[in-house]
């Protein structure tokens, strides 16, 4: 067997351009494992994650006072023992033998003292491996014929280099410039360059095209270029090489929309579904829940639960973000009558169990028994997918995987059974497990481009054309983290830690292997402006001064003519066929059997909205973000209200007795309808919404003992017509006063101005249809209409002398009534009906054209929605000219 080793021989993808039967091409980590077999010394994988909880058992237990980690191990014990880990490892690979030595560092004693303590406990580091190789090696020998290493021997660590020594090794020498023309020539003035130290530039250029230099406006754009390129020459021998994973997984992506192979480049992500389904789990563990998250465990594609347990819960949350209010009882109410106990009760743990306080932590046993509950439920949907041969079989056993290495490192911790595990434990144990989290779809395909995810790889082999992807900013080798003195005491113990600045040095004939890969010619493909440049480059800039950067969208090459198409802008009006068949099941522009009175603002203000609401059911999401989002605190306040006046009692307490009466309730309804309030990061909101309801509700209860209120209905439906249209509605309180009276409010959690303003301008259809319809169900109308603001406390209404000298009485403008709205409502209702059954409806909104029909004699003015429908709005379409 004849092995070619380099150390980056990992970053090659496809297929080379001749077999190499017999004759691999092996990074480290495969060289490593190739020699483990042939020797006897293969052993189970080493798990990250494991290594380093059984290397904090170790600190632990080395911990005193007086070591030089104590501070960090008590602020962050994962993140200080992944860091010494690494320390011991690099010593390891350098030669280490894990022995202290007379006269050390401080630092050094005590990492030695660690390493004793460690005996035993933790997974075997490459450099104790490569020992193991090593002496092993002394003693049998392995069919390979021949070692052909790409680096020079320095270049490896000391552990390596003994395993080297001990096979039959050809160093090969770096590759010499082999094309012709101007490719040639710079080839060979970047070699002395990086070999010899000889900068010189070259003397003239025959601009013979084997050199080309582009950059281009947009990354997306030269995706396509390249993608063209493909396209024109399938079985060119080229190579493309890119060392930034996002811009290679991009590359993919656009590869594999225009119908080429891809190259097969992957960017590690944390990010995907089935490797998500572990810290979404792990968060129902705490107190108080993060809301975002909870949603996105119960809407999670993946997880312990059924998926139509889940989402049935996860959109009760969504309208009511708490567990344990009215929509989630609900729902789980009928989900107990529909599951078996034993789903029953796992909902029951996951979602509604006990929850422990992020700062103390939570048993660690408990921990370990949610993950195993997870770790089941992704092998039975395994074992479901291979028996019918569906997708997702890797990315599932890479789900299984993380939640067995987490298991495994949280028992390494164990020391009682009182043992506690914080939150951030559990997301350090976690990202290790994910770090290399690769997508599995990313696979080189056949018939693909040959490609490097690195540079150095393009030792590997050569092609006609090498086409250099982006070359930005590169990894530079770290300084080492110890102090002169320790790296000396280390170097006399025979630790031979390789020298950051050697390796800088050599940085250079590593950056020019792209450029001497190319046999034909050579196409840079430069990052847009702003970037940071690459030192390849800014070294043939020097050498080859006379090279000009080509726009790539300004270049013909690689460009196929593709048809100009006129986008069809967005219009101000739609038009349907009235003789359409769908047009008989909708002889109105919804399908609500009755309608209320925010269905009948967007009906009149925006016809297309309300078709895209009513008539198409389009619903947006609706998780609340009490930061950005009023609804959720005016939902929360008008529950307190009709909490407290659930009891007949309440109309006659005092401040005082509202006051012990809140907190509790509060309290109780947060937890059930209002978690986005208690989340970490929410108290400067939740404080301000205490106080503004509280002092709300004392200021209604005022109101109300002025107006004599006898009664309350909160929260009372209301059912009515509008001619031959059914209405509906809740009023937020109808109020009983003497002789029968009643009066309507409507609770808002806002400020005054607004409402004074709506009611001075006649704009209240709102309260005259609260009005309209308390007349139709009572016989008499309300004596008062009006509206409550929290925010500050104050009513207005139109009716003087019903709740007293504090409330404000608004006059209208030109005399408007609640009945003139009403049959401004009833004529505009008959208008937008007409409309539609004449296929038109208006889209209303900014730049679109034809403008807006306008309203008919005796309709209601076309007045303006709220923000909170832009979702919708986006729908229409872009306006001809908006950017």
């Amino acid at each position: 067997m004849k092995i070619t080793f380099s150390l980056h021989a990992g970053g090659w993808q496809g297929a080379a351009a001749a077999s190499h039967l017999g004759e691999p091409i092996l990074s480290p980590p495969a060289f490593l494992g190739l020699l483990e077999v042939q020797l006897g010394l293969a052993g189970p994988p080493t798990v990250v994650a494991r290594r380093t909880a059984a290397f904090l058992v170790a600190l632990r237990v080395a911990d005193t006072p007086e070591r030089f980690f104590h501070s960090s191990l008590q602020a962050d014990e994962m993140g200080t023992a992944a860091a010494l880990l690494n320390w011991r490892d690099e010593w390891l690979l350098a030669g280490w033998d894990g022995k202290s030595r007379e006269g050390w560092p401080s630092r050094l004693g005590d990492m030695a003292t660690v390493e004793a303590a460690a005996a035993g406990r933790i997974g075997l580091s490459e450099g104790e491996r490569l020992a193991l190789v090593a002496e092993r090696l002394g003693k049998r020998r392995i069919p390979i014929e021949k070692v052909l290493v790409l680096e020079p021997l320095t270049a490896f660590p000391l552990r390596w280099r003994a395993v080297l020594e001990r096979l039959p090794v050809e160093v090969i020498p770096p590759r010499q410039p082999q094309a012709q023309g101007d490719l040639g020539a710079v080839q060979r003035r970047c070699l002395a360059a990086a070999v010899e130290g000889a900068l010189a530039p070259v003397a003239a250029l025959a601009a013979d095209g084997s050199i080309a230099i582009m950059r281009p406006f947009s990354v997306e754009a030269a995706e396509h270029w390249l993608a063209n390129r493909y396209h024109g020459a399938p079985d060119a021998a080229r190579l493309i090489v890119c060392d930034e994973p996002a811009l290679g997984a991009s590359l993919d992506e656009t590869l594999r929309a225009t119908g080429a192979p891809i190259c097969g480049f992957s960017e590690s992500s944390s990010l995907r579904p089935t490797v998500q389904a572990l810290p979404l789990a792990l968060e129902t563990l705490w107190d108080p829940v993060e809301p975002a998250r909870l949603l996105d465990f119960l809407m999670h594609p993946v997880g312990p639960l059924p998926a139509v347990v889940r989402r049935r819960l996860g959109r009760a949350f969504a309208a009511e973000p708490g567990i344990g209010g009215q929509a989630w009882t609900a729902v789980r109410d009928e989900l107990r009558a529909e599951l078996v106990p034993e789903v029953d009760s796992e909902v029951t743990e996951w979602l509604e169990g006990a929850r422990y306080d992020r700062l103390a932590g939570a048993p660690l046993d408990l921990v370990v028994n949610r993950i195993g509950l997870l770790r089941s439920a992704l092998q039975a949907r395994l074992l479901k997918v291979i028996e019918e041969r569906g997708v997702g079989e890797a990315d599932l056993r890479a789900a299984v995987t993380q939640c067995s290495a987490v298991m495994d490192a949280l028992n390494d911790l164990r020391t009682s059974a009182a043992d506690l595990v914080k939150p951030r434990l559990l997301e350090q144990l976690v990202a290790q497990t994910t770090a290399d989290a690769a997508n599995t779809l990313a696979v080189a395909e056949v018939g693909c481009v040959a490609s490097a995810s690195s540079v150095a790889a393009c030792a590997v082999d050569s092609a006609d054309e090498v086409i250099w992807w982006m070359p930005g900013s590169p990894k530079l080798p770290a300084a080492h983290p110890w102090l002169q003195v320790e790296i000396d005491a280390l170097k006399a113990a025979g630790v031979d830690l390789l020298d950051p600045g050697a390796e800088m040095a050599a940085m250079m004939s590593f950056w020019i292997r792209p450029i001497l890969a190319a046999r034909k010619r050579l196409v840079l493909v430069l990052p847009p402006e702003g970037a940071e440049l690459h030192p390849a480059w800014q070294l043939v800039s020097v050498v080859a001064p006379q090279l000009l950067i080509t726009v790539l969208e300004q270049d013909d090459l690689g460009k196929v003519a593709v048809a100009a198409q006129e986008l069809p802008p967005a219009r101000g009006a739609w038009k349907f066929d009235p003789g359409a068949k769908w047009r008989g099941t909708f002889q109105a522009p919804t399908r609500r059997d009755a309608q209320s009175f925010s269905s009948l603002e967007i009906a009149f203000n925006n016809p297309a909205l309300a078709v895209l609401q009513d008539a198409a059911h389009l619903r947006a999401g609706n998780m609340h973000a009490p930061e950005q989002d009023t609804r959720l605190l005016g939902t929360l306040a008008h529950r307190l209200v009709q909490m407290l006046l659930s009891d007949p009692a309440a109309l006659g307490w005092s401040p005082k007795q509202v006051e012990d009466w809140f907190g509790p309730a509060a309290d109780k309804l947060l937890k059930t309808e209002g978690m986005p309030l208690l989340a970490p990061g929410s108290s400067m909101q939740l404080t301000q919404f205490k106080a503004a309801a509280l002092a709300g509700i004392i200021s209604l209860l005022a109101y109300l003992n002025a107006a004599g209120v006898k009664r309350v209905e909160a929260e009372r439906p209301l059912n009515g017509t509008l001619g031959a249209l059914a209405l509906r509605g809740d009023t937020d309180l109808l109020l009983y006063l003497d002789k029968g009276a009643t009066a309507a409010l409507d609770l808002k959690w806002s400020r005054a101005a607004r409402y004074r303003d709506k009611l001075a301008g006649g704009d209240f259809l709102q309260l005259a249809l609260y009005a309209h319809m308390v007349e139709q169900e009572t016989g008499a109308p309300p004596v008062a209409v009006g509206y409550f603001t929290f925010l500050d406390g104050s009513l207005s209404t139109l009716s003087a002398g019903v709740f007293g000298d504090k409330a404000r009485v608004i006059s209208p403008k030109d005399g408007q009534t609640t009945g003139l709205l009403i049959k401004g409502a009833a004529a505009s209702w008959e208008w937008r009906v007409q409309q539609w059954q004449a296929g038109e409806v208006d889209v209303i909104g900014d730049g679109l054209l034809p403008v807006p029909t306008v309203p008919p004699d005796g309709c209601l003015p076309r007045g303006t929605l709220g923000p909170w429908h832009l979702d919708f709005v986006r729908l229409f379409g872009q306006a001809e000219g908006e950017a």
